[in-house]
């Protein structure tokens, strides 16, 4: 299968090296920004972020 080229505008649920390209900040603070907004989704061991539930949490408190 080949990987499209997605915008990461355009994606619902970001993993975390996309998450971290979205926030321009590292791995650590990503997963603390993640976890501390509400917007983790884990999928097994997986780390995905919603990436609209993130928006608008910004959006409320920043």
């Amino acid at each position: 299968m080949d990987k499209q080229n997605i915008k990461l505008t355009e994606k619902r649920l970001l993993n975390m090296t996309e998450f971290q390209a979205y926030t321009s900040v590292g791995r650590n603070s990503a997963m603390k920004l993640a976890h501390e907004s509400g917007t983790e989704v884990r999928i097994g061991r997986r780390v995905l972020v919603d990436r609209v539930k993130f928006d608008e949490w910004c959006d409320q408190y920043l």
